[in-house]
């Protein structure tokens, strides 16, 4: 995912930077990222993307993924007051449970301030539709990123089954092979 999102390109933070974890001579993660913040955080010209990735799957996804997300991404909404953050939450599956719980979008502060949150729960093999789709139009890449991020959040008031769906549904309309028409984005 790392690879990924600096193939997207025009990141505002460096490359080691946007990582939490080590990597090896190939590029590739040594280990899993420490605890205690987000996977990888991508910082754009106008927008961040905190990025989390998980191998768990079923309901023990929501309960070992959905405060630490939720946490993570509050943190750098905090943070970059002048930027839209997004958490986009990939899985090889997003358990519905888990969904819902990024469906209301909303963090409280030790204060008790309440802030709002967009994250995206999308499968992994969605994201790597979205970024295959990229060959020949990098440039595009990060308003496309953004305005589906936009676009997911903006269906999160469905049911959480329905609101899955609508991501791929998204998600595939923004790859290529679909009729998503570049200057209406």
């Amino acid at each position: 995912m790392w690879r990924a999102f600096l193939a997207i390109g025009s990141l505002v933070n460096e490359p080691w930077e946007a990582r939490r974890f080590q990597i090896d001579h190939d590029y590739l993660p040594v280990h899993c990222a420490p605890g205690g913040g987000p996977d990888m955080i991508f910082e754009f010209s106008n927008t961040v993307v905190v990025v989390e990735v998980t191998l768990t799957r079923s309901s023990r996804q929501e309960a070992v993924e959905g405060e630490p997300v939720r946490r993570h991404v509050a943190k750098y909404v905090q943070q970059y007051e002048e930027k839209e953050v997004f958490g986009l939450f990939l899985a090889v599956e997003v358990d519905s449970n888990t969904a819902n719980t990024f469906r209301d979008g909303h963090w409280y502060l030790n204060d008790d301030q309440k802030i709002s949150l967009s994250i995206v729960p999308m499968t992994l093999s969605d994201f790597s539709r979205f970024i295959e789709s990229g060959t020949g139009r990098w440039s595009e890449m990060p308003r496309l990123l953004k305005n589906m991020l936009v676009e997911c959040r903006s269906r999160a008031n469905e049911e959480a089954p329905d609101w899955k769906r609508e991501i791929n549904r998204i998600v595939t309309k923004y790859s290529v092979g679909s009729s998503v028409d570049l200057d209406s984005v």
